[in-house]
């Protein structure tokens, strides 16, 4: 059939602007004019847009009072306003603000009262008037009830309700209905339980829409049309599944409902086959036919958000020109008469020139006119739809209700409406006071002539493609490590792969347990004492498998191997190094579903929760080498390996932490012993063997489990040169005063704190909050188990219960349910969660309360404790279990000084919309990594360096996952005869590694700073005889150039008062006796070389103190390491993917 040209479109879009031009009011034309103004001041609608956005989330008056003062101090009184609001504004700036009480109602009710056009009011009468009005017009109304978000199951009820009680109201006659929004647990893995619950609730909403026919215009009962939203990505394919599956049921065939269909996903061209297909099959057997709603999609900035995040392929075309190409593409195909009387069309567009090339494919085509209809959004160009219905064109409005006392909640739908229809490439944004001849008006017209240019040559293939059915793609070796995504569980090949590793994996009684040897260098040894691994998600005893226990002979044995590298693995260059680290990540990715399954069997770790593991092991592979290269580099300095480095893994993380230990040591060229947690050591016999197969040598990669005295003799050996640990407090300082003189460096305990104030969007804090607390059972060592809520949220009842019902209704049970979001803990005996959970101190009480969920007693349900009170066991105890508890503050000050006060320091989190608070909070927080408006958990290599501060970390404050790690199993010293100027090079260094934060990711829609901090606390240096002055300078100059204060401690009997006099340091004459005494004062320790008296190493493992023993370098890139701390600070600065300004690295 014949296609409308470009030139007969031009001429129609001019018709139809002419019509438009009769139709428009004066009160529309000064819209128009406000938004031309605000288009081209960006300030305006950043203003507009945060305004908006704070007004809907901070519930405290005067906070928001202070806030709109801000942003108009920020941004200036917009431009687009009138003469009174202008002249309103400039009032309140100067001193209106200090009247909050009558100030902030006037506020939003006027904002409620300027936005009434495009969200109705839901309450009756005013929304039986304007459903009239529009009856009359012979408009039709597409109604989107808005509500709060759906954070659970009692707000998913509610709405779905809400649902069936709209369509018994006779003038409601059409709605659109979003899975998301009638039922909470839709995500992938929970299909085996979410598909048949939400086939049975659409099946009754559409039995609601035939028993509750309308009465049309022309008195005909017909039953109520319901149209099925897409949303994100991760439903599309769920959405379309469920709309056949209930479509097909007998009792609909003749029901005709709808759905929605987006032209930016190129997977719309197969959607639309999928559905002509059903479609005219279902009318083959006399069924009626349905509705695809072809829209352009208004969720393309948050499908880029999580793409860039999640390191998957954006789904979204590329393009403007490729989205309205693939729009004008399907509406073609859809028009044909052969297909509209089965898929009827609802074409969704507000440009002129895709409405244009509608109407004339209809009329070339002789579309009958009751298949298809022209869509657009209630109270957007409203001359727009009038002058269509005047030119005869059926239209639909999406119009969007809400109840006052909902109105807050449909804020989201506005800001993301507004960013849209005012982004640079769309229509609605060049169309305020659009002339035909301008310049707006040609840009426009090429528009449309690029997008019909390619209309029928762009391709449809999914971008998103991961199968993890297929054979792995490895990763050739390169300098920039990219992360490993994470698998896409939307897709149902990869649900399938989930039910494979379950198969394989979930074990019976008839299984016979598998035995793991003792490795000895390159033989295997099965010893009579065993541990033996049972699962916990089943009620039954279910042995998996036993693992032999090394004697401390045999450590020793061991021990000797991995000191004599018998495999030559130091001797092997950096490149090599880095190929063999590459290959064992490919072999790692080939062995994830094992290694999932595995994880899932032994530890009772979810699928996801294990998953993101496999993925961050083999993100360690990749990076560390790369990092190690970058310091093999510098010039004039000498780096070689430490010898032999002790691993000791946790159970929480059984391959992540353990595979990190493993490379970093590796990486920097030495041999590695790794003794994992007894309790998930067969996870990491599992991993051993990508390295082994990659070409590590046995001998240089050995795993173990031991009885607590070999442990003692592995911690305690003189070949081991430094220890890794990952851990609690207590079994760090256990190993360090054991053994003060091998340097450990160890993550440990953390009672992390998340910080919700009056300027947070309570909705999305609450979601963070229960993630952080509940994910992995609550045990992870970042995971949230103390939220500080200011007192107007506290004090909230709506609060409350959104926490309850979130909290709630995660998921909880056997890992061999996949949907399940909260699974086991390691051990049904944790003393410190059972004293918390038996317990209420005065003023606590349960706001969620304990509830075992098995026999064993292994799988706790979310658990809140209210009123928990500073200093309390529970406030102040790090319980490793999925308790959260709450406590009020009335200042941030009060906040920031509760999280500081604890002993911990590891993650820390705030939750606010204020930048202000954001600014103050992270520059006085003492955690190592810092989360604003996100959950505080989750880190990932290079992306989130991660470490703690205070006895959250012991050692050097460099932290895993980023870019010095590697060098602390290294020696450094300068090339003999070095000649480097080191006052030069300490301070070239430091403005180019470390006077500034850096993003190294540029994630959309997440900032990841990484900054080095100065030593607030002070380093104390302490000279003996034989350290030269130099030594000592270039300390002091390394200290001062970090900004980090230094004492220089030297003995009464080695007076080196006037030879440091102009080093700027405190110089301190003392016995060794007197700094011992005053070690703890300060923040770290340094000296010029390891050879210092051994009560030295032992009063600073007493007190937890790290020395820096190595001799000072003329490198600046090397020695200012010492004299700093690490931190990372994560930062979700989108707002529903929206986004109006990027942050400064700050």
């Amino acid at each position: 059939m014949n296609k409308p040209t470009i030139k007969e479109v031009e001429e129609w879009v001019k018709k139809l602007y002419d019509t438009c031009e009769e139709t428009i009011t004066p009160a529309e034309r000064a819209e128009q004019r406000k938004y031309a103004i605000m288009v081209q001041r960006p300030q305006d609608k950043k203003f507009l847009v945060k305004m908006l956005d704070e007004s809907s989330q901070i519930r405290d008056s005067k906070k928001l009072a202070m806030r709109i003062k801000t942003l108009i101090d920020q941004y200036g009184v917009p431009k687009f306003l009138n003469k009174r609001d202008t002249f309103l504004f400039q009032i309140y700036q100067q001193f209106g603000y200090f009247f909050w009480p009558i100030a902030i109602p006037i506020i939003k009710k006027r904002l409620r009262m300027d936005t009434s056009r495009v969200i109705i009011d839901a309450a009756r009468p005013n929304l039986t008037k304007h459903l009239a009005t529009r009856f009359d017009q012979k408009i039709g109304q597409n109604v989107n009830l808005l509500g709060e978000v759906v954070l659970g199951n009692q707000e998913a009820d509610k709405r779905y309700y809400g649902y069936l009680e709209a369509l018994k109201e006779p003038d409601i006659n059409y709605i659109s209905v979003k899975i998301s929004g009638i039922y909470a647990q839709t995500h992938a893995l929970n299909y085996e339980e979410s598909f048949p619950e939400l086939i049975r609730r659409m099946s009754e909403l559409y039995q609601a829409a035939i028993d509750n026919p309308y009465v049309d215009e022309y008195g005909k009962k017909r039953a109520k049309f319901i149209n099925l939203d897409m949303e994100e990505y991760k439903d599309a394919h769920l959405t379309l599944r469920l709309f056949k599956e209930v479509l097909s049921k007998p009792e609909f065939l003749n029901y005709s409902a709808g759905i929605v269909v987006q032209s930016y996903l190129p997977d719309a061209w197969d959607f639309q086959t999928e559905l002509l297909e059903f479609a005219k099959e279902r009318c083959s057997r006399g069924g009626a036919p349905i509705k695809m709603r072809v829209v352009k999609g208004c969720n393309l900035e948050m499908e880029t958000v999580v793409a860039s995040l999640r390191g998957w392929e954006n789904p979204v075309r590329p393009d403007k020109t490729e989205v309205d190409a693939n729009y004008l593409h399907i509406i073609e195909r859809g028009l044909l008469p052969e297909n509209s009387k089965y898929l009827h069309v609802g074409m969704a567009s507000h440009n002129l020139y895709t409405i244009s090339y509608a109407y004339l494919l209809t009329q070339k085509y002789g579309t009958p006119k009751e298949t298809f209809c022209f869509e657009m959004l209630e109270g957007m160009a409203d001359h727009v739809w009038r002058a269509q219905s005047k030119l005869g064109n059926h239209v639909i409005l999406y119009t969007p209700v809400v109840k006052d006392e909902h109105f807050l909640n449909a804020v989201s739908y506005l800001v993301r409406r507004m960013d849209e229809n005012t982004a640079p490439d769309n229509f609605l944004t060049h169309s305020f006071n659009l002339q035909p001849g301008t310049e707006t008006w040609d840009f426009l017209k090429k528009q449309f002539e690029d997008a019909y240019a390619i209309k029928d040559k762009i391709p449809h293939t999914p971008h998103r493609t991961q199968n993890r059915l297929e054979p792995y793609k490895p990763v050739p070796p390169m300098d920039e490590m990219k992360n490993e995504p994470d698998t896409d569980f939307d897709r149902e090949c990869n649900q399938e792969w989930q039910r494979q590793i379950f198969k394989k994996w979930k074990k019976t009684a008839a299984d016979t347990p598998y035995i793991i040897p003792t490795q000895i260098g390159d033989k295997e040894v099965t010893n009579d004492k065993r541990h033996k691994y049972y699962d916990r998600c089943q009620d039954d005893e279910i042995e998996i498998c036993e693992m032999s226990q090394a004697s401390a002979e045999q450590v020793r044995e061991i021990v000797r191997i991995a000191d004599e590298d018998a495999g030559g693995w130091r001797k092997k260059d950096i490149e090599e190094r880095h190929r063999i680290m590459y290959d064992a990540a490919n072999r790692l990715g080939e062995m994830r579903g094992d290694l999932i399954g595995c994880m899932c069997a032994i530890t009772g770790k979810t699928v996801v929760e294990g998953d993101v593991e496999v993925s961050e092991g083999i993100d360690y592979c990749r990076f560390y080498t790369t990092t190690m290269k970058k310091f093999l580099k510098l010039s004039d300095v000498d780096i070689k390996a430490k010898g032999t480095i002790l691993v000791i893994s946790p159970w929480n993380f059984p391959c992540a932490i353990p595979v990190g230990g493993i490379v970093a040591g590796l990486a920097a060229g030495n041999t590695v012993i790794l003794k994992p947690a007894t309790v998930a050591a067969p996870v990491a016999w599992l991993f051993a063997k990508a390295f082994w197969d990659a070409g590590v040598p046995r001998e240089a990669l050995q795993i173990i489990i031991t009885d607590r005295e070999a442990l003692n003799t592995l911690t305690t050996a003189p070949e081991i040169k430094h220890i890794i640990l990952t851990g609690g407090t207590e079994t760090a300082q256990a190993i360090t005063r054991n053994n003060p003189l091998t340097p450990l460096s160890a993550e440990t305990g953390g009672k992390n704190v998340m910080i919700i104030t009056a300027s947070a969007d309570r909705d999305h804090a609450i979601m963070n909050a229960c993630t952080s607390a509940f994910g992995n059972a609550g045990q992870k060592c970042s995971a949230c188990s103390l939220l500080l809520v200011e007192r107007s949220v506290y004090n909230s009842e709506e609060f409350k219960t959104k926490l309850i019902d979130c909290a709630t209704s995660l998921k909880v049970g056997s890992v061999w349910d996949a949907g399940n979001i909260v699974g086991p803990m390691i051990t049904n005996k944790n003393e410190k969660l059972l004293h918390a959970l038996e317990h209420l101190e005065p003023g606590e009480s349960w706001l969620v309360a304990p509830r075992f969920v098995d026999k064993k007693r292994y799988i706790l349900a979310p658990t809140i404790k209210w009123g928990v009170k500073p200093g309390s066991y529970s406030f102040r105890t790090e319980l490793f279990g999925p308790m959260l508890s709450v406590c009020p503050f009335d200042t941030l000050d009060e906040a920031i000084s509760l999280v500081n006060g604890l002993d911990y320091g590891l993650t820390s989190g705030i939750q606010s919309l204020d930048e202000k608070e954001q600014k103050k909070w992270k520059n006085s927080i003492m955690a190592g990594n810092l989360y604003i408006n996100r959950g505080i958990t989750g880190a990932i290599v290079n992306r989130q360096p991660f470490g703690g501060m205070k006895l959250s970390a012991f050692g050097g404050g460099i932290k895993a996952g980023g870019p010095n790690y590697c060098s602390l199993f290294t020696y450094i010293t300068d090339k003999p005869g070095s000649k480097t100027d080191y006052k030069k090079s300490y301070r070239e260094a430091w403005e180019a590694e470390f006077a500034h934060a850096r993003d190294w990711n540029k994630c959309f829609g997440e900032q990841n700073a990484f900054r080095y901090l100065p030593l607030k606390g002070g380093m104390a240096l302490r000279l003996f005889k034989g350290d030269s002055d130099e030594a000592a300078r270039m300390i002091a100059l390394a200290a001062a150039t970090a900004g980090t204060p230094l004492t220089i401690s030297f003995d009464p009997t080695d007076d080196r008062t006037q030879s440091l006099a102009q080093t700027g340091a405190t110089l301190k004459k003392e016995s060794l006796g007197d700094f011992l005494t005053d070690m703890p004062r300060y923040e770290r320790i340094r000296t010029c070389s390891a050879d210092i008296p051994k009560e030295m190493y032992q009063r600073a493992a007493d007190t937890n103190k790290y020395i820096a023993t190595a001799p000072p370098v003329k490198d600046g890139r090397v020695e200012l390491i010492h004299y700093i701390k690490e931190q990372s600070i994560s930062f979700e600065y989108h707002r529903y993917g929206s986004i109006s300004e990027v942050p400064p690295v700050e």
